[in-house]
């Protein structure tokens, strides 16, 4: 190892193996590592369940690196996560155990992060096919099916959606804040999966708006190419594998970010390979040129062919395809007494972020974590708030991309439990809440209860504004069990009957519950694509998140629960300029999730029950409203009326508003 002082930023190399056959390889590619390493660096291999080639390199390097044995899921994702979780070091640099790298390439690595913005770096993969050379029909532009560079890669310093794997260095503490990589992605042993890249990339921009992902041809490794994967079927099963991956990446973040770099390489890169091959086919390389033309056709069809079925297949499994009787052999009903909760507290930094921290942490149902998710972090007023709050179960999050349903969605990617509570930062629970909740998911006898939402009462009430919200029942749902659902199933006597369905139902949702007391499972939030980033307190809609989310989980065959024994006390406005606004957004983010649904949905179901919705809505003798005080002034009224009418405006608003920053689904 070189003994020359280290610059800032330290590495630790990361060599992922699990096989004796490469054993030449990587012990090729752990000297060429060891070189490069300066004072303070780390080389950190990490064998996947064997312990045979365990001891072989235990035995060849003794203490000169780190071994360490995979202790997450098998397979490539859960290797790196261990590795990941062994360095010290800021920068961690990935390699496969078949590639080498060049002279000065970790350099060039180290180099790219003095630029503070760059979060991520991916190196140039040269190709070392074992057989001297790719085979003759093998297309330059799917080189990615041999793990390596491509025609149609982006330039030296440009940006990119990802790096190849071979080659990729990422910020230690910002790749673990994204949560590592999946294990529902990436290579198993000799399956060819992939996307786990992908994944990390999307997420890493998402956390991280204002960084960069660049690519850095200086850091370059030479990667071999072994015979085995020289033949037409490889070639087939590695396209194939990669749409099955593809699939479920799309169905963890949606097509539109899961696939948007590879509708640009089939407009782009393929169109433009075609022609390249046609004019070499006249210019002297014949039936090799045509031999390539139509691997690439092949390649795109059995990619495109396996994503679609993939996509079709997970969709099947979602619950609106499914008996919820069946859900049990699944496991989504398994929940226990001493369940793991994620609570997630969104916050702009109100003062009284303090007390809804203390009385989370109070809960009687001890096994929780708690994330607070900051809004504006630029303000830091978050952190302050809770620096004297010393527990190891809180975690402030940062989320600078405007709006709370942003804020729940990372406090959902980050989210250790499999049930996921939300309340607001101007809200106490009670000490029973999450236990409340935990036994309606538990009173659950076919795992059909993907929400469990609960009473909201006031904290207060010292003047005539606050009584009359509170009489008005705004949040206060009754003393009633009840659930909802578009399909009657078994329940436990806990959880009390299925509710009537006014003229809206399912598509208001408002009866379901409110946003500052929900809990869902982990797996139902997912399903639906959590909550929607162009509604919601923050966005141009002002409001409607969380009625939308009810919506698309009840359309999805989920069923919410009830519970008015789940206690979350809210303070309610104390003056009429904040109700004004609380009662005009009510209308707005309303109005803003059914445009939504009618716009990106079949809008039938909506237009045909309008009629009898605008009377439901803005008749004072409805079901709707004649629980409203005699005395509830007519302005707050007429301003959540006027809110219906401008929501459809304010959705169209905040929708283009997304589109140009990306940040929307």
């Amino acid at each position: 190892m070189a003994s020359t002082t280290r610059p800032d930023p330290g590495v630790a190399i990361i060599i992922c193996c699990y096989t004796l056959d490469r054993l030449d390889l990587l012990v090729a590619g752990i000297d060429a590592a060891r070189d490069q390493l300066l004072v303070g660096d780390q080389l950190i291999v990490v064998v996947d369940h064997n312990d045979e080639l365990r001891r072989e390199l235990r035995g060849r390097y003794a203490d000169s690196i780190t071994l360490v044995a995979n202790t997450g899921t098998r397979g490539l994702s859960g290797a790196r996560n261990t590795g990941v979780a062994t360095a010290t070091a800021e920068i961690v640099v990935f390699l496969d155990d078949d590639a080498t790298l060049r002279p000065d390439a970790l350099a060039a690595a180290r180099s790219a992060f003095a630029d503070g913005s760059v979060v991520a770096v991916g190196g140039a993969v040269v190709a070392n096919w074992e057989m001297g050379h790719p085979p003759a029909w093998f297309p330059e532009e799917f080189g990615w099916v041999v793990g390596c560079d491509y025609r149609g890669l982006a330039a030296d310093g440009a940006e990119i959606r990802n790096p190849i794997g071979a080659a990729m260095a990422v910020r230690r503490a910002e790749l673990e804040k994204v949560g590592g990589f999946s294990d529902r992605l990436g290579r198993v042993g000799t399956v060819p999966a992939g996307c786990e890249e992908t994944l990390m990339g999307i997420e890493l921009r998402q956390r991280f708006p204002a960084s960069r992902i660049i690519r850095v041809t200086g850091f370059a490794v030479d990667h071999v190419v072994p015979a085995g994967r020289s033949t037409l079927r490889y070639f087939t099963d590695r396209c194939r594998h990669e749409g099955r991956s593809k699939a479920v990446l799309s169905g963890m973040v949606g097509a539109d970010a899961g696939l948007a770099a590879e509708r640009s390489f089939v407009v782009r890169t393929l169109s433009t390979g075609v022609l390249r091959y046609l004019r070499q086919s006249v210019t002297g390389q014949g039936l090799a040129a045509l031999a390539r033309i139509a691997v690439l056709v092949l390649g795109l069809v059995v990619t495109a062919g396996a994503t679609a079925a993939g996509t079709l297949r997970i969709r099947g499994n979602r619950p609106e395809s499914r008996d919820p009787a069946t859900a049990l052999a699944a496991g989504e009903s398994s929940v226990t007494a001493h369940e793991l909760v994620t609570v997630v507290i969104p916050t702009v930094g109100r003062d009284s972020l303090a007390d809804t921290v203390r009385s989370i942490l109070a809960q009687d149902h001890q096994h929780i974590e708690l994330l607070v998710v900051d809004n504006r972090p630029h303000r830091g007023d978050a952190v302050r708030i809770v620096a004297g709050i010393d527990d190891p179960r809180l975690t402030v999050l940062d989320q600078p991309v405007p709006g709370v349903s942003a804020a729940r969605n990372l406090g959902h990617r980050m989210a250790a439990g499999r049930l996921v509570a939300f309340t607001d930062d101007d809200a106490l629970a009670d000490p029973g809440w999450i236990s409340g909740a935990v036994e309606s998911f538990r009173a659950d006898p076919v795992g059909a209860i993907g929400v469990v939402t609960g009473r909201v009462l006031g904290t207060e009430t010292t003047n005539r504004v606050q009584e009359w919200f509170e009489e008005a029942k705004v949040f206060d749902k009754g003393e009633v069990p009840t659930v909802w659902s578009l399909n009657r199933h078994e329940i436990g006597p806990e959880l009390g009957e299925f509710g009537p369905r006014g003229p809206f139902f399912p598509y208001t949702a408002g009866e379901c519950g409110s946003g500052n007391n929900m809990v869902f499972r982990s797996s139902a939030l997912a399903s639906i694509g959590g909550f929607d980033e162009r509604l919601g307190t923050g966005t141009p809609t002002r409001g409607g998140e969380d009625l939308d989310a009810f919506r698309a989980a009840i359309l999805h065959g989920w069923s919410i629960a009830y519970n008015p024994n789940a206690v979350v006390r809210h303070y309610h406005r104390d003056n009429m300029v904040e109700l004004r606004a609380q009662s005009y957004g009510y209308g707005t983010g309303m109005a803003a999730g059914l445009t939504k649904f009618v716009l990106s949905e079949n809008p039938a179901p909506i237009l045909r029950r309008l009629p009898r919705g605008l009377h439901m809505l803005l008749s004072p003798n409805s079901t709707k409203n004649e629980d409203l005080p005699t005395d509830w002034p007519l302005r707050l009224r007429a301003l959540e009326a006027w809110g219906y009418v401008t929501g459809p405006f304010l959705f169209v608003r905040s929708h283009l508003a997304g589109r140009r920053s990306g940040g929307a689904r």
